[in-house]
């Protein structure tokens, strides 16, 4: 096998991958005026031909702003993918808002937008990821989140450069530990399901499914926060209930 081909063939690994190669950071929002530093490491494993099956490390680093309570910002840079096939410029731009509180079993509900432009000095191509993730925080000082979710992956500008479908549906499951006095250290776990109703049977990449349908993806991710007040110091957005005026003491009769 060429080494062309093995490049083109990675970028069509790749193009799988990029319907989610980071854990959902987007679950609950930073907070307003806090930033955070997001880096994911994963991908499907996968092998070439009969050659033993890798797990393929792909990389993202994402910045993030928190806008208002429930509203996040955030860029992020696919840094392997950018020296894939003599050099790509591939990134992210994105926001998240965190629409529906936790209350009890009813998870809290958030949704996000992220545009991916992927261009090289051949070609281009870009993707939106519409993404929505319920999650739960299972302990009463909210550092251990279990949430599951949707990426539907869209590709709406279309090039030679990479060969995919117009849509794919990935959906995942994952946890994060948060750490440290203010919850600002999280670590997070995270397993998609790349396009289950696609047989991969016959394909030259052969992919970890279930019963041969789509790609299994492993993805660890750290996210440190820190802004312009300590988290954990101001209530979450769904515990930021307006409290109700005291009644001043009656003043005793003369």
């Amino acid at each position: 096998m060429t080494q062309e081909t093995m490049r083109w063939m990675l970028l069509a690994l790749v193009a799988v991958a990029l319907t989610g190669c980071s854990t959902a950071h987007t679950a609950r929002p930073l907070g307003q005026g806090n930033h955070a530093v997001h880096v994911s490491v994963g991908g499907p494993i996968v092998g070439i031909g009969g050659q033993d099956k890798v797990p393929i490390p792909l990389t993202t680093l994402t910045y993030k702003y928190g806008l208002t309570e429930r509203a996040d910002v955030f860029v992020g840079w696919h840094i392997l993918e950018t020296f894939v096939n003599e050099g790509n410029a591939f990134f992210d731009i994105g926001t998240s808002y965190y629409f529906l509180d936790q209350r009890g079993p009813r998870p809290g509900l958030s949704g996000a937008i992220t545009i991916s432009p992927l261009v090289n000095k051949h070609s281009g191509w870009a993707s939106v990821d519409l993404q929505f993730t319920a999650s739960w925080f299972l302990d009463p000082g909210e550092r251990h989140l279990l949430y599951l979710g949707l990426h539907n992956f869209l590709t709406p500008v279309r090039s030679q450069l990479l060969s995919t479908p117009v849509y794919t549906l990935s959906p995942y499951l994952g946890g994060q530990l948060r750490l440290g006095r203010h919850r600002e250290v999280m670590l997070g776990a995270e397993l998609k399901w790349h396009r289950p109703y696609a047989d991969t049977t016959d394909m030259v990449l052969s992919w970890v499914g279930i019963a041969n349908r789509g790609a299994l993806s492993f993805v660890g991710g750290v996210t440190v926060a820190f802004g312009k007040r300590d988290r954990g110091e101001e209530p979450s957005a769904e515990k930021q209930e307006e409290a109700p005026a005291e009644t001043p003491p009656a003043e005793e009769d003369q």
